[in-house]
């Protein structure tokens, strides 16, 4: 049986201090969907952060855009890359679709990966 599919806070980034770290890193990975700020970190799970700004819209539009990133992160967490710390942003005028999210998410964090392995 595969292991549930779900988003507790152990997977969350959620204090300002460990958004902080992540963006100090000055890695990202970007394209026309969204931008993900990456931080490695020595545990064997990665952690998701939002950051949504009020630029991005209305609240409707931006609990859209957080629930479609939960989302993508919590039906593919198992296939994504592990030890990596992340701050998702959306890109300055995309529009939140699930499924465009989802593939965004898994191609940046591959990328972001690979940077992260050049840096060590």
């Amino acid at each position: 049986m595969s292991e549930p599919l779900t988003f507790p806070k152990s997977l969350r980034l959620r204090t300002p201090g460990e958004f902080s770290a992540v963006y100090a890193s000055g890695i990202f990975a970007a394209d026309k969907v969204l931008v993900i700020n990456l931080k490695a970190n020595p545990k064997q799970i990665s952690r998701m952060g939002l950051s949504i700004p009020k630029k991005t819209g209305n609240s409707p539009i931006r609990n859209l855009w957080k629930r479609h990133c939960r989302e993508a992160f919590r039906t593919q967490q198992h296939k994504l890359p592990k030890g990596i710390d992340f701050v998702i942003r959306p890109r300055k005028g995309a529009s939140p679709n699930a499924e465009a999210i989802k593939t965004s998410l898994t191609k940046l964090l591959v990328q972001g990966q690979r940077k992260l392995e050049k840096q060590r």
